[in-house]
Formats: structure tokens, sequence, C-alpha cells
């Protein structure tokens, strides 16, 4: 079930604390995986929530960032397999290219929607198993 006054969106990750599905944060503790539907935002009821698992076998389709701005944050082929962290923006999760020390992600492949080399592609990453709350798969290091 969300925590009370939740308010994320479908599509952003969420983790557990002391049981209840909250959103993340930028370079969060864990993570439990992605919201499938908006949060429902209540003060009084721990509505449930259906959410795609970072069980190292589900693939997330997100956008790629880097603080060095839009020129920065594009993909590159060489990115596959690199592993980055999570940056949070107004409801936006991104697989943080700048950042390799919190790492959370590890990129697959980018999404055909977009081109290598466009700014904020769209690309496939899974969470690394020791971030995870929920399973198996690469690690950080």
């Amino acid at each position: 079930p969300e925590a009370f006054n939740e308010s994320f969106k479908a599509g952003e990750f969420v983790y557990l604390v002391a049981g209840f599905v909250t959103v993340c944060a930028t370079d969060p503790s864990s993570v439990l995986g992605m919201a499938m539907h908006d949060a429902a935002n209540s003060a009084t009821v721990h509505n449930n929530v259906q959410v795609a698992l970072a069980d190292g076998v589900n693939v997330f389709e997100i956008p790629i960032y880097h603080s060095g701005g839009d020129a920065s944050s594009v993909f590159a082929v060489g990115d596959i397999g690199v592993k980055y962290g999570l940056y949070v923006a107004a409801n936006i999760h991104y697989c943080d290219k700048s950042d390799t020390v919190n790492k959370i992600f590890q990129i697959q492949d980018y999404s055909r929607k977009d081109a290598v080399g466009d700014q904020y592609g769209r690309v496939y990453v899974k969470v690394l198993s020791d971030m995870s709350s929920v399973g198996p798969g690469e690690k950080t290091a």
C-alpha cells in the first residue's frame, strides 16, 4: 500500500518506507520498482498501488540526464552497460549520466523512439541488484 499523502505519478520510481510505497528522490537508498499508476494522495487510507518490480528482469524506459546541460544529456553507444545514478526533477525520473558514484541503473540499450545523440533521449535501464529491494541482477561494483 502507498504511504499517506503520496502524489507520485505513473512512471516514477518508488521504494518502501516502513512497509509503505513512497516516491524515490534523487539518489535513493533502494528502489522497489516503477509505479504503474498515479498515487491516490489520501491522508486517511493506505491505497494499494501496482508496481513493476525492480527484480533484475524488468527493464524500464526513462530519459537520460546530465548536470552539464542539454548538450551533455545525450545517449552515446558507449553508454550501454555503464552504471549511473537517478536524478528526479518535476516528477520526471532520469538516468543521471553525470552521476557515476550513486549508481542505481545499468543502461541496457537506447529506445528506438529516439536517435543516438538526441537530447534527453530515452534509454532502457535495469535497477542494480544491490539497490533493488526485491531481486537479483547486476551489482554496483
